[in-house]
């Protein structure tokens, strides 16, 4: 509950930062009214007769300057010839185009330079600001006149023209940046979750399962990165292109791994089939969608809602972990599906980054308990050895000679209960009372008898077949209990040790 509480919180942020995120003051030209006429190829530089039969009237959205050169006219309204606090005006470009561009009958700009194939023309940039002289504003009506053309680009956008607006004078890419700034925390945190998952998943167990959050997150910076960039580098129209190809490519990406993620995490077998399935409906997705918001968003969107599906059914069969995995993505894609005006904004971003945050979490504790089952593992795999060697010993004990006191004696391993260091001697204890002092020091001991004795102490080897018990004294060091209640020291050192070999 506590998880769906903190989601939902953090979506209802993300709306509010959405709606009160102050936008930049600046006034559209008239995007009812609007002629658009074809250049004449014999002089294309030449402003037309807007009134004449080749000339069409539209609206904004239907200037398409793609593959072809035109000229197009409208109106643009100014309450004031200045900015809210007495600033120039400028006129910001924001289009798939080179353009040149006409204020109230005067050249005032050009962005490139309009062609009528692609030999002829310069692409211009896709964000650009051009500083008209003030004095050609006017209060009220100003005749806003472009010739545009766009023959550099390899694909064909339905929107292709962005804004044309008047405003207080800035750079454009400085607007944009603006506005894209908050995400620039998030690219921060899916640049280290990539680093981080990347280095773990070399190193640590859960190799796949990391290697495969550090790709999701590298997918999630790289379609920001991607996203930022308009804001970053003032690029010419036809770098857009592949940035918005990047960008889909990306998307689908992000999916995909999260999809592969979700179901190598919660299907036991079979899982090539529904991902090859789920790829191909991406890609279709991807090539079919008229608009390249609807390409990038179905992209991803349609793997995740996949993956929904299969955690889903996951939770319906109470395998563990699946219902924190469902109730995650359905946040996201809830969000998504109900806000689509939010998707490839900073807010989309911040719904990324928390995606990956319980992904990070899971991952977390998944890793947690690999680690203690192999724990687990390990201390019964001593145990077993350990059984072993004590059978060999038991079947096959291994005898010693023991040199004391000018004379040789052959003494039986398994007899030993446990072996003293004495100043470069060895005291060695029988279990039928007896003591030995050998001419060896405890550490050339240690090499001659088998691995069922263990070093608990630097002055103690005992037999592990004569240990009935071992507890850990608040200071750190142990006590080891035999089966006869003699009692021996384990150092704080060896206590980890002691405690693994014995299981």
């Amino acid at each position: 509950m506590s998880k769906r509480v903190i989601k939902s919180a953090l979506c209802f942020l993300y709306l509010t930062l959405a709606v009160f995120s102050p936008a930049m003051a600046v006034t559209w030209i008239d995007r009812d009214e609007v002629i658009i006429c074809p250049a004449s190829s014999a002089d294309p530089l030449q402003i037309p007769d807007f009134s004449s039969p080749g000339c069409n009237a539209a609206t904004a959205s239907a200037i398409d300057p793609q593959g072809k050169l035109i000229w197009v006219t409208t109106n643009l309204t100014l309450s004031e010839t200045t900015g809210p606090a007495g600033e120039p005006l400028a006129l910001f470009v924001s289009g798939k185009m080179a353009s040149i561009f006409y204020l109230n009958g005067k050249l005032v700009g050009r962005n490139g330079q309009p062609g009528m194939d692609a030999a002829t023309e310069e692409p211009g940039l896709m964000d650009a600001t051009l500083y008209p002289p003030q004095d050609r504003y006017r209060e009220g009506s100003n005749s806003v006149v472009f010739l545009a053309s766009a023959h550099h680009g390899i694909i064909n956008l339905a929107s292709p023209i962005h804004m044309i607006a008047v405003g207080p004078a800035g750079n454009a890419s400085d607007q944009l940046l603006r506005h894209y700034w908050p995400s620039i925390i998030t690219l921060g945190l899916f640049v280290l979750g990539a680093i981080y998952f990347g280095i773990t998943g070399i190193m640590r167990l859960s190799r796949k399962k990391s290697l495969l959050l550090s790709l999701i997150c590298t997918f999630a910076a790289l379609q920001l990165f991607s996203e930022i960039l308009r804001g970053l580098i003032a690029y010419s129209y036809p770098v857009h292109d592949w940035r918005l190809l990047a960008i889909t490519v990306f998307s689908a990406g992000f999916g995909l791994t999260v999809a592969f993620h979700v179901f190598s995490t919660f299907m036991q077998k079979g899982i090539l089939l529904p991902m090859i399935g789920v790829t191909g409906a991406s890609a279709l997705a991807a090539f079919f969608m008229p608009g390249f918001d609807d390409k990038t968003l179905s992209a991803m969107l349609l793997p995740l809602a996949a993956s929904l599906i299969v955690t889903g059914y996951a939770s319906y069969k109470r395998q563990r972990r699946a219902f924190g995995y469902f109730c995650a993505l359905l946040v996201f894609v809830a969000a998504i599906a109900l806000f689509p005006h939010l998707f490839l904004d900073t807010i989309f971003f911040y719904l990324v980054a928390s995606l990956l945050l319980f992904l990070f979490v899971e991952q977390a504790f998944a890793y947690a308990r690999e680690v203690d089952e192999r724990r687990i593992e390990e201390a019964r795999g001593n145990r077993l050895e350990l059984a072993l060697e004590q059978a060999r010993e038991r079947e096959e004990a291994t005898e010693i000679s023991v040199k004391s006191a000018g004379r040789m004696e052959r003494v039986s391993a398994d007899q030993i209960k446990y072996c003293k260091g004495a100043s470069g001697y060895t005291e060695i204890v029988l279990i039928d009372g007896r003591e030995i002092l050998h001419a060896v020091t405890l550490s050339e001991m240690e090499e001659l008898l088998p691995t069922i004795f263990i070093r608990v102490h630097r002055s103690y080897l005992v037999n592990t077949n004569f240990v009935q018990s071992l507890n850990r004294d608040v200071t750190g060091t142990g006590r080891l209990t035999l089966v006869d209640g003699s009692q021996l020291s384990v150092s704080r050192r060896t206590m980890p040790a002691v405690r693994k070999a014995l299981g």
